[in-house]
């Protein structure tokens, strides 16, 4: 099962890379396309807000696994997730908290019940 495979939760969804310009991939960058759940291959242009950080997610994932970071600082990494997707990439990170130091920046209590330890800031609203 592939990484994109395992934080999708879903065995039909694939993510490719390919150069942008074949003939000369040299002198132009990278693609990077996705099978989202139920949906046929497209460029990640046109993937929704929630398939498309899942799939970046996806991507950060893989990255790390062959060059470790200390840790992540996940900004708001839930704001276009619905509940479902929320849960899986919840759960990912939590079943690599031996390989994977996390800290996330959320505002949906869906997404932080999952955390070890939680810390609240918010503005003083006495003033």
């Amino acid at each position: 099962m592939s990484l994109f495979q395992s934080l999708a939760k879903n065995q039909s969804v694939q993510a490719f890379f390919g150069p942008e310009n074949p003939k000369e991939p040299y002198l132009d960058g990278i693609k990077y396309n996705c099978v989202a759940p139920g949906k046929r291959f497209q460029s990640m242009f046109n993937l929704s807000g929630g398939e498309k950080i899942v799939a970046a997610l996806a991507l950060l994932f893989v990255i790390h696994s062959i060059q470790p970071a200390p840790f992540f600082v996940l900004d708001e990494i839930d704001v276009a997730l619905d509940n479902t997707n929320i849960g899986k990439v919840a759960s990912y990170i939590r079943d690599k908290t031996s390989s994977l130091q996390t800290i996330v920046i959320s505002l949906k209590e869906k997404f932080y019940s999952h955390a070890d330890a939680l810390i609240g800031i918010c503005p003083d609203i006495g003033r």
